[in-house]
């Protein structure tokens, strides 16, 4: 199957040049075939969605998961349905709180602070305003209970706001300053940047970052280039990591998008000495004494133009006031095409990582130049990021085959409840899903200082027509270089037959795993979470019939696994048999990741990953209760594109975040009364929730539930519904 390629900065093009494109023909390699193929890595959620009318015909809606408290609480006049009931149960915690919006929560960041581990900080794209913009959650008893916010909008010199947002990403440095990551944009227009603010009461209030904008070069003493004006205390540009302002005001891609950034915080490595930048120019100076970090910052994310989308990456040593000049970080190698000079140029969903004794930087992200199949690489700095090393490759991504919304594919049904043509999406529900996951340092350094451990899914072992994606495991022990793997983390049934690439070959393979994300404790604990649909494998109901496709595979919770890591050890390219001290973890049919000489294409034969004897990684659930996704966003097209999970070191504690549509209901579907055929519900609702356990013994309380007909179509009770003027209560 020829490998689609679109770059996604046409996506934000005109609709003109859609429609242009969309007619178009070509070779099968060719620029406008990659378009019309649809492959594509979708631009952020929020932003992707930026013009999206969220509204709901409600007063009051579902609240399980809220703790008990002295808060204030809404006049409730509702009955709890039997779903709510359940859902009250166990040990999740909403971390949306106090939340009576009944708007969607998803895309899921956490971290907590190695001063005071009771400090808790989570953050998630909040709908709350009635369109996307960046929450912050703080908690200062372990996660039980939780302050809310919306993040401060960058400010403008104008006087404006970039109220648009996404992308959260929370970190704390080893002093315990919080750290807050997002993307923010117009809504009507192409202005957009990166920002990053502070906290150092433990994630409750912020620095509001400013943009410096400098409209006349020849006055240094413009106010434009001191944000706020006059008296204004921050220092110029501050919390600004990369601005583009639009430049004809018209939403039409005319300007880069910087998307997907992600960030993480270590020392700086040896010889390496602080340095700020001024505003606009980037010049850089020694950084005062005074606000030198006890880390430096890194952030890395995807600058889309109109011809490509590279990997950048800029770094602070000022606890976030000042950035470094973007650069570009994706490389070169014999292993990507279509790029000039064989340049690694069309990416998304880089997520870097540090290793806290060494600063070692390592960098994972998704390459698109390829001619079939995507593929992982890797990037490292030792110096702090002046210079890069890589790109490495990791292991081919098989994307190609996940089924695909819109007329004339796999999965037309998804089109008219809102889903962009050509998005990836599983088999039985419409949501876009992506091979995105995460890499992250051993914390160990000594004999673990090279080490790095990497998780993805991808659809190896499902087809168009019925998806299997599965979560898969590599590790490096050579600083990344050199990967072993693949190990499949889930341990469910899953076994392909026939043609992976058929869009006629509907086997029931197995379920859906997808969205991990990686963490590794001092002591040498993995912990992996991701979305899991193993426990449904016989459901027929549905709040969209038209998209059901077969049994099973609807009904969504969160799961972990879990394995230790206490030895390490030397491989080489070379390496035919693997040595004991690197097995930990690992499949027994895993091997050394050999790198390409040249571009990447599997085939269609049998691949790594699709048989496996033993799985090192033990399973368990971590939810309370199942959830269905078709109640999470905008008729069950968007439910984010990340889970999240951190390992406090004091305690050895696993906080596991993610995003959960409990407190969803159905509002009739495509079959209702009356039909709701391209909108789900007055009723739809998703919330972030937060679950703690041991790093190394999680799954020993919890305990696979049992699929339950009351998760899979739950009515919206008119109760909670709008009454009107001069109804009575």
């Amino acid at each position: 199957m020829q490998r689609s390629k679109v770059w996604l900065a046409l996506l934000l093009a005109a609709a003109a040049f859609v429609l242009t494109v969309s007619s178009a023909t070509g070779d099968p390699g060719s620029f406008i075939n990659k378009f019309n193929n649809g492959g594509v890595a979708p631009p952020s959620g929020t932003y992707d969605f930026r013009d999206v009318q969220l509204g709901t015909g409600l007063t009051e809606c579902p609240q399980a998961g809220s703790p008990s408290d002295q808060s204030p609480k809404p006049l409730d006049r509702r009955n709890q349905d039997r779903v709510e009931q359940i859902s009250k149960g166990g040990d999740d915690v909403r971390a949306n709180q106090p939340e009576f919006s009944c708007f969607p929560q998803n895309e899921t960041s956490v971290d907590i602070n190695p001063v005071d581990t009771r400090n808790v900080m989570t953050s998630q794209n909040d709908y709350r305003l009635g369109f996307g913009s960046s929450g912050i959650n703080a908690s200062t008893d372990n996660g039980n209970h939780f302050y809310t916010l919306i993040a401060p909008f960058p400010s403008l010199p104008s006087g404006d706001n970039l109220d648009g947002g996404g992308d959260p990403v929370s970190v704390f440095d080893r002093a315990g300053i919080a750290y807050y990551a997002d993307i923010n944009f117009n809504r009507t227009d192409d202005t957009n940047g990166i920002w990053v603010r502070r906290s150092t009461n433990g994630a409750f209030t912020w620095s509001r970052p400013c943009v410096a904008i400098d409209s006349t070069p020849a006055d240094p003493t413009d106010d434009q280039a001191r944000c706020g004006g006059t008296g204004d205390p921050r220092q110029p540009g501050d919390g600004t990591v990369v601005f583009d302002q639009d430049n004809d005001l018209l939403a039409n891609g005319s300007v880069p998008f910087n998307d997907k950034e992600y960030m993480t915080a270590g020392p700086r490595p040896a010889g390496v000495t602080p340095v700020s930048f001024t505003p606009i120019q980037d010049q850089p100076f020694p950084t005062p004494a005074a606000l030198v970090g006890v880390d430096r910052l890194y952030v890395t994310w995807t600058r889309f133009t109109a011809t490509d989308a590279t990997i950048q990456f800029s770094f602070s040593d000022d606890q976030g006031r000042s950035w470094s000049p973007p650069k570009a970080i994706s490389g070169s190698a014999p292993f990507c095409t279509f790029g000039a000079g064989n340049a690694c140029d069309f990416n998304q969903f880089s997520v870097p990582t540090v290793n806290p004794a060494t600063g070692l930087l390592g960098i994972t992200f998704e390459n698109f130049n390829t001619p079939d199949e995507n593929q992982y690489l890797f990037v490292r700095s030792r110096d702090g990021g002046t210079t890069f090393e890589g790109p490495f490759f990791i292991t081919p991504v098989f994307d190609v085959n996940y089924p695909r919304s819109g007329v004339g594919r796999t999965r037309p049904d998804c089109r008219p409840r809102g889903q962009q043509n050509g998005r990836a999406v599983l088999t039985n529900t419409c949501f876009r899903v992506n091979s995105g996951g995460n890499v992250v340092a051993d914390r160990r350094g000594g004999d673990f200082a090279d080490d790095f451990y990497m998780v993805f899914s991808d659809n190896r072992n499902g087809s168009p027509a019925s998806s299997n994606s599965d979560v898969f495991l590599f590790r490096s022990v050579d600083g990344g270089t050199t990967w072993i793997g693949p190990t499949r983390v889930n341990d469910d049934r899953s076994q392909l037959t026939g043609s992976r690439d058929s869009s006629t070959n509907r086997g029931n393979f197995g379920n859906d795993q997808w969205f991990p994300w990686v963490d590794i404790s001092s002591k040498g604990d993995l912990n992996v979470v991701f979305h899991d649909r193993r426990n449904d494998d016989d459901s027929v109901a549905s709040e969209w019939p038209t998209s059901r496709q077969r049994p099973g595979n609807y009904l969504a919770e969160l799961w972990g696994g879990q394995c230790s890591i206490s030895s390490t050890g030397t491989v080489t390219q070379s390496t035919t048999v693997l040595p004991r001290d690197v097995t930990e973890c690992t499949a027994p049919e895993a091997g050394i990741v050999v790198q390409p000489t040249g571009p990447v294409d599997p085939g269609s034969g049998a691949q790594p990953g699709q048989s496996q004897s033993a799985f090192p990684v033990r399973n368990f659930t971590i939810s309370d209760v199942p959830f269905n996704l078709d109640y999470a966003f905008r008729a069950g097209i968007f439910m984010g594109d990340y889970n999240n999970v951190a390992i406090a070191d004091g305690d050895n504690t696993a906080y596991a975040f993610w995003t959960d549509s409990r407190n969803g209901r159905s509002s009739g579907g495509s079959t209702g009364s009356p039909p709701q055929a391209g909108r789900n519900p007055a009723c739809e609702q998703s919330d972030v929730f937060l679950d703690s356990y041991s790093a190394n013994s999680g799954g020993t309380a919890k305990k696979e539930h049992p699929q339950s007909d009351l998760f899979l179509v739950t009515p919206c009770p008119t109760d909670i519904q709008d009454k009107g003027a001069g109804k009575n209560p």
